[in-house]
């Protein structure tokens, strides 16, 4: 059998006959494709245990998906997207790191057309603890004839947990405001905690301030 025969016998039409069949396949697999665009949220994983992430990082990102509709009816109606940045390897200090399609999980037949930003700066830093004694911050007046006669504040002290930087702003730790307004018998409250706005926990679970209170003498 000669094959270089039957390679160019007719190479005019197989050579149409191709090209036809590689139309008709983008055709097919193009037929009801569409794209949209959509913010979708920044989720940053496996964050080393020993750090935390300091300053400011983009909370989502523009992405442009393109699939077929049913797919995209299906992201519209609620099937999750979402970008996801791996810290596993994450150093102390700023990282640079570059997005691509890859990083954003959505549903299968879907495509990443575009995205933005395509690279984000995550800031880590050591975590640290630092034991503080908290103070209780009271506002409003006692019912008429009454005083504030004690406050015992449990534990006394707590555990401070947060990146370095930020724990070494804190000498003291205080409570937000509780408010006395109208009251006369002793009372217990479990008081929120003023971490001003910076991104630090304490490590105590059961924290409770006690009031009590005793009548003025005429």
């Amino acid at each position: 059998m000669n094959v270089r025969r039957i390679f160019l016998e007719n190479w005019t039409i197989k050579l149409a006959s191709l090209l036809l069949a590689v139309t008709l396949w983008f055709y097919v697999t193009s037929r009801g494709k569409t794209e949209m665009s959509l913010t979708v949220p920044l989720e940053l994983r496996n964050i080393p245990q020993d750090m935390a992430v300091v300053g400011d990082v983009p909370g989502s990102l523009e992405v442009r998906l393109q699939g077929q509709e049913r797919a995209l009816r299906d992201v519209t109606s609620g099937t999750k997207v979402v970008g996801t940045v791996d810290l596993a390897r994450g150093k102390v200090g700023e990282n640079l790191i570059h997005l691509s399609p890859d990083d954003i999980q959505k549903p299968s037949g879907v495509v990443v057309t575009r995205l933005a930003p395509f690279e984000i700066t995550v800031k880590l830093d050591l975590l640290t603890r630092k034991v503080l004694r908290l103070r209780p911050v009271l506002t409003g007046r006692p019912a008429a004839g009454y005083r504030v006669a004690n406050v015992v504040v449990s534990p006394l002290r707590v555990t401070l947990e947060g990146p370095a930087q930020t724990i070494d702003q804190f000498n003291v730790l205080q409570t937000l405001p509780i408010d006395l307004s109208g009251m006369r018998d002793k009372t217990t409250v479990e008081p929120r905690i003023d971490f001003q706005g910076q991104p630090v926990k304490i490590l105590e679970q059961d924290i409770s301030v006690t009031i009590t209170f005793q009548k003025e003498q005429p």
